[in-house]
């Protein structure tokens, strides 16, 4: 039977499960930068909803992990790193930076192997 829940593998490898910012001092106020690693969609682990509306619907999901407000607009570019992978591997890494002025954010996913 298979655990629906990556996280304690997650923890075991320092990787957050959850939104963390980790923007370093250099980089504010112009920006701030979010990390966490997220299960594929497809995985039906724990988690894999919020990497499907990631994809599907950013603005949305950007707003539900209140990394931007509720009223925000910002132009969103995504970037799909090693893209010629399948999204249904095991785990991708999401990291999220948001700019101030103007108000843009650039997604970056990266996917693990199997």
């Amino acid at each position: 039977m298979q655990d629906d829940d990556l996280g304690p593998r997650y923890r075991e490898r320092g990787i957050p499960t959850t939104w963390d910012e980790i923007t370093p001092e250099t980089m504010a106020p112009a920006f701030r930068l979010w990390y966490r690693a997220l299960p594929s969609t497809l995985s039906g682990y724990t988690g894999a909803d919020e990497m499907d509306q990631l994809i599907k619907n950013p603005l949305a999901a950007l707003r539900a992990a209140r990394i931007i407000d509720q009223n925000e607009e910002p132009h969103i570019s995504t970037m799909v790193v090693n893209h010629e992978k399948t999204l249904e591997r095991f785990i991708c890494y999401a990291m999220v930076v948001v700019s101030t002025n103007p108000s843009t954010v650039g997604i970056t996913l990266v996917k693990e192997e199997e």
